[in-house]
């Protein structure tokens, strides 16, 4: 009598994944190039003008929208490291024994 359970092993399970890659700057920079192509071109519409004109202001903002949100989040990460620091510093120098009337203050 076999048993088969107890000693089998267990094989690896291929998949057929293959990840793509997508780049956006590269997508951005291919999109910047035809709009400056179709500029070159002098067929081209006041209103296509004003689009692209529009699409590139749009863009400006967005990024500049998304620097201002990193500069903010980054500074209040700096300011909440540096108030951590110096409450652990200023239990170190004042002792433990000071934990407990500070948290009894603010209670």
């Amino acid at each position: 009598m076999k048993i088969r359970f107890l000693n089998k092993t267990v094989s690896h399970q291929r998949y057929q994944y293959n990840p793509r890659y997508y780049d956006e700057r590269k997508e951005r920079l291919r999109a910047k190039k035809k709009q400056y192509e179709e500029l070159e071109k002098s067929d081209v519409s006041d209103d296509r003008r004003k689009e692209i004109f529009k699409e590139n202001l749009q863009g400006e903002w967005s990024r500049a929208q998304h620097r201002q949100n990193t500069n903010r989040t980054s500074n209040f990460r700096v300011m909440l490291l540096i108030v951590i620091i110096l409450v652990l510093g200023y239990f170190i120098f004042n002792g433990v024994d000071e934990v407990d009337t500070v948290v009894k203050k603010l209670w």
